[in-house]
């Protein structure tokens, strides 16, 4: 009876698992196939839309807006009511040109679409063909629609995109028609796991994602698939089952409501057994303590079997990993069990990992595994807790920290068991090493600008200072222990306790700033200048301030600074005035103050320099002096500058900046009264005058002879110098004019014959000349006046070698071009005319002009920068400058625009020339630090030939520059010999 009831049984419970088996087994295949339908029919539907939306875009490229606004209109009648939202059209920049919602009038002006999606694809060039855009809020429509896209050419060129929006509301009809229960579900997808149209509750979705691991299912290289998911949307759990849209960047996911499928089949079950079970009961009465005593041991079983059933459902719950390690008394141990969250920690299949060891000591990070290894023996010879942390690597190299713990149980059979858990601490341990770095930052920091802590614990009344407070005063560490406030005030100079008690109670009770400046009294009874910063770092519920953390710094020596810097300023018999940039006087000391009516101290407002000047023109020439203080930081000079009451007087000034490294700071001007002496001066001989006036104002060498210009009256050194003559200054003094013309070169001596006669009215004038010795001297002759008297002649003599030296370099960069050292546009230009010049003479022979052009050198700029952009520039000037022969000339025109002219050469000969430097280019490679491999680029080239017959050097650059872009429009990295069939520059672009 025992074994009849056993075979009954599990002939039933097979009979059940087989009835599952085929119902899930059905379930899938049923929904499998109807996602295979409705992606055939989603196809269907994209591809006559595909199809519409080219002939759309053929039609308003045509240009044919009647024809495009019928087309339109046919695309609309084709498809149900309801199924087409809009047709709309937006330009190159984005704007919204038509809509077939408004097709009898422009759209309102500012609708644009430039930041939409399907726009940004088909601008960025991300995408062929047709784009299928995530569902948007139309801005013309505002309904929500699917944008199906098309981008728009003119001539070749990028003009807009088309755009067919696809209303959901209309998808999500058709596809609630295809179920009859609500409570199952068709999905329609991007590839992105973005919603496009959901048969139930499409409102929830319309512009979300499915989650990440959902989409994670989706593999490239597979076409269909199942899966088991409960929906965040209403809760429901289902089977799913997703096949792609043959053709289209689509997904189709259809869901059958789990419970629905299962629920009447396990009613059934449920009620078959409670009917067995009680006819087995009936049947085994008469054994009922037999029957009784097995069916509470199966009952135990199956209450086992589902705690375990329930245990692992739990365990996959877990945010962590749960694991059973068993070590048995022969010493053989094994991994009994452990949840997929403890296989994840370690970055181990759980599928494919087994219950050894092995995978998981090969996870470990090398540097962690012995101390694994000895924590496990640990307490393996302890049968004791197990606690370690340690770290994992995953396949693609980073590293996981963890923590696990686990606690022993012995079982009957001396069997010991660890249970225990593994938690992901890698964002603890991250947090953790960031705070011990930043408390290494702070104490470096503090160690660094050495400064002093200290703290106040309100509640006990109790004042801590570290080793560097009592440093600074020159005590040892700790000498005062802990002090009350009280103790901290007498410590401070009795000036500063008011200030410095009012601005604690202050920052306390109102959380001003607590920031002073006061004086403390140091070891040796002296006081020091300290500026204490603190802040309260705790207050209780009442927002009671219970702890103050603050620091002290050391100003003693600014301080110091100050003071004497004051003292300098006032107590000294110097004016001194502190001017900004813009010539704003900002400070003015006391006798600064005094002398030109104004207040003393730092000026507010501000006034300008300009009223101590008597007049415009002097104080915009004393703007020559700011320029000079820009370029050597200091400056003298003596000015005349109005004083209070109004009158005129002489003042010696020096400038200089107060911030040397800011050429746009302040200035500090320190002025000396000298009136005196000009008046004294004014008063000197009239030669003494006239000697100094030379001096001081040609700091050259000096010749200075008589009215008649026959004896020399004075000289200096520098002319001496300047051409190495056997005699002094002083004994060219007295001496006759042609004793210093023997020495001198005869084109020099000529010039400096006797001056025309007393009151000829002779004009200045200036020469130069160039000595066998390489020097250039310029010589300048000044006739000596005091009113209409002729007092003598004063001869200058200026050394202009390095002058006549940076002309000649000056000459040169004008013709050359900085960045690459080629021949700039100007150059190149006088150098064509010249050549058609000499060509219209009969001169020369028949020329050539090359015009070339980098290919993509946009490209270069933006993804390497302008430095690498300017590299490529010279290494092309190199490469080509090597190709060309004497008499050949290469230009840069402009940006990566390049010419050369070749000259006698035919057209044979021009042109190969010209492929010569296209491979020559091709073959270059620039090195880029930082990138793996080098640069490449490639040049357009056009060819002009120049004859007799050529009207203009524009005439030829225009048909070189056409044969050039004829070359960029044909494939680029190619050379064009112009022609008279040669598109202009405009057709060409």
């Amino acid at each position: 009876m025992v074994l009849a009831a056993g075979l009954y049984w599990a002939a039933l419970l097979a009979s059940h698992q087989y009835m599952q088996r085929y119902t899930r087994d059905q379930a899938w295949l049923r929904v499998s196939q109807m996602s295979q339908a409705v992606s055939a029919q989603a196809g269907t539907m994209l591809s006559g839309l595909n199809y519409s939306l080219r002939d759309l875009a053929r039609d308003y490229e045509s240009g044919d807006s009647q024809a495009f606004g019928r087309a339109v209109a046919s695309v609309q009648e084709a498809y149900p009511p309801g199924t087409i939202v809009q047709v709309a059209v937006a330009d190159a920049k984005g704007q919204v040109v038509y809509s077939s919602l408004a097709a009898s009038e422009p759209p309102a002006q500012g609708v644009s679409i430039l930041d939409r999606e399907h726009f940004q694809a088909h601008l960025k060039g991300l995408t062929q063909g047709t784009f299928i855009g995530r569902p948007v809020q139309g801005r013309v429509s505002g309904q929500w629609g699917i944008q199906l896209s098309r981008a728009l050419h003119h001539r070749g060129a990028f003009a807009g995109v088309l755009v067919v929006s696809l209303s959901p509301q209309y998808l999500s009809r058709q596809l609630q028609a295809i179920f009859d229960s609500p409570r199952d579900v068709i999905l329609l997808l991007r590839e992105d796991g973005t919603y496009l149209a959901r048969s139930q509750n499409q409102d929830r979705v319309l512009g979300r994602q499915l989650p990440a691991a959902r989409v994670a299912l989706f593999a490239p290289d597979v076409t269909h698939g199942t899966y088991e998911a409960l929906a965040s949307t209403d809760g429901i759990q289902r089977m799913y089952a997703w096949s792609r849209v043959s053709g289209f960047p689509i997904l189709v996911s259809t869901g059958l409501d789990h419970e629905a499928v299962f629920g009447p089949l396990n009613e059934t079950i449920r009620q078959s057994l409670w009917r067995n079970g009680i006819g087995t009961l009936l049947i085994f009465l008469g054994g009922m303590l037999t029957a009784w005593l097995a069916f509470q041991r199966w009952w135990e079983e199956d209450q086992r079997v589902q705690s375990e059933e329930r245990f692992h459902l739990l365990s996959e719950e877990v945010p962590g990993g749960l694991f059973q390690y068993s070590w048995d008394p022969a010493g053989h141990y094994t991994l009994s069990f452990a949840n997929p969250g403890f296989y994840a920690m370690h970055c181990i299949d759980a599928d494919t990992a087994g219950t050894a060891l092995q995978d998981l000591a090969q996870r470990v990070h090398p540097e962690d595994i012995s101390a694994l290894r000895q924590s496990i023996d640990a307490a393996m010879r302890s049968h004791g807790d197990w606690a370690c942390k340690y770290r994992v690597q995953s396949a693609d190299g980073s590293v996981r920290w963890l923590q696990g713990h686990a606690r022993p149980q012995r079982t009957e059979d001396a069997t010991v068991l660890w249970h225990g858990y593994i938690l992901d601490v890698t964002q603890d341990e991250g947090l953790r090493k960031a705070l011990h770095e930043s408390e290494e930052r702070l104490r470096l920091t503090i160690g660094a600008v050495r400064d002093g802590l200290w703290q106040w614990d309100r509640e006990q009344d109790q004042v801590l200072w570290d080793a560097r407070c009592y440093q600074m005063l020159g005590m040892p560490d700790q000498a005062l222990g802990s002090f009350t406030v009280a103790g901290f005030m007498h410590l401070l100079h009795p000036l500063d306790q008011p200030r410095v008690q009012e601005r604690l109670r202050r920052h306390i009770e109102h959380g001003d700033p607590f920031r002073v400046e006061m004086r403390i009294r140091q070891a040796d009874g002296s006081w020091r200048w300290i500026e204490s910063r603190g802040e309260v770092t705790l207050r209780d519920a009442d927002n009671k301030a219970l702890r103050m953390l603050g620091m002290h710094t050391d100003i003693q020596e600014r301080v110091e600074q100050t003071h004497m810097v004051g003292a300098l300023l006032e107590r000294g018999s110097a004016l001194v005035l502190v001017a900004s940039h813009r010539r704003s006087i900002v400070y003015a000391n006391a006798q600064a103050a005094e002398c030109f009516g104004l207040a003393a101290g730092a000026l507010e407002p501000q006034c300008s320099f300009q009223q101590l000047h008597p007049s415009s023109d002097s104080f915009h020439s004393f703007a020559s002096l700011y320029e000079r203080l820009s370029l050597k930081g200091t400056v003298r000079t003596e000015w005349a500058l109005k004083v209070k009451g109004g009158h005129m007087r002489w003042f010696d000034m020096q400038g200089a900046l107060l911030d040397p490294e800011d050429p746009q700071g302040n200035v500090i001007w320190t002025l000396f009264d000298v009136d005196a002496r000009h008046q004294a001066e004014s008063a000197l001989h009239e030669v003494q005058q006239r000697l100094e006036a030379i001096i001081e104002k040609f700091p050259a060498g000096i010749l200075v002879t008589d009215d008649a210009g026959q004896c020399i009256r004075a000289s200096n050194a520098m002319l001496v110098d300047l051409f190495e003559l056997p005699l002094s200054a002083a004994d060219l003094v007295g001496k006759s004019l042609q004793t210093l013309l023997s020495y001198l070169p005869p084109a020099m001596a000529r010039a400096l014959q006797p001056a025309p006669q007393p009151g000829a009215g002779a004009l200045s004038q200036r020469t130069i000349f160039a000595l066998s010795n390489g020097r250039h001297i310029e010589t300048e002759l000044l006739p000596l006046r005091r009113q209409e008297r002729l007092l003598g002649y004063c001869w200058v003599f200026h050394d202009v070698t390095d002058y006549k030296r940076r002309e000649t370099q000056l000459e040169a960069l004008a013709l050359t071009d900085a960045l690459t050292g080629a021949s700039n546009r100007r150059a190149f230009i006088t150098r064509m005319e010249s050549e058609l010049e000499h060509l219209r003479l009969g001169l020369s022979h028949p020329s050539a002009l090359i015009m070339l052009d980098i290919d993509h050198f946009k490209r270069v700029n933006d993804s390497f920068g302008h430095g690498v952009g300017d590299e490529v520039l010279r290494h092309l000037v190199i490469a080509v400058s090597k190709q060309l022969r004497q008499g050949d000339m290469l230009g840069r025109l402009g940006g990566e625009e390049f010419a050369v002219l070749l000259t006698d050469v035919d057209a044979p000969t021009a042109l190969r020339r010209a492929e010569n430097l296209r491979e020559a280019v091709a073959a270059l490679a620039v090195s880029v630090q930082g990138q793996d491999s080098p640069i490449r680029f490639t040049v357009s080239l056009g060819v002009c030939l120049m004859d007799e017959g050529e009207a203009s050097v524009e005439r030829c650059l225009e048909r070189a520059d056409a044969a050039m872009y004829f070359s960029k429009r044909n494939g680029r990295n190619r050379t064009t010999c112009w022609t008279p069939d040669t598109p202009v520059i405009s057709d060409a672009k």
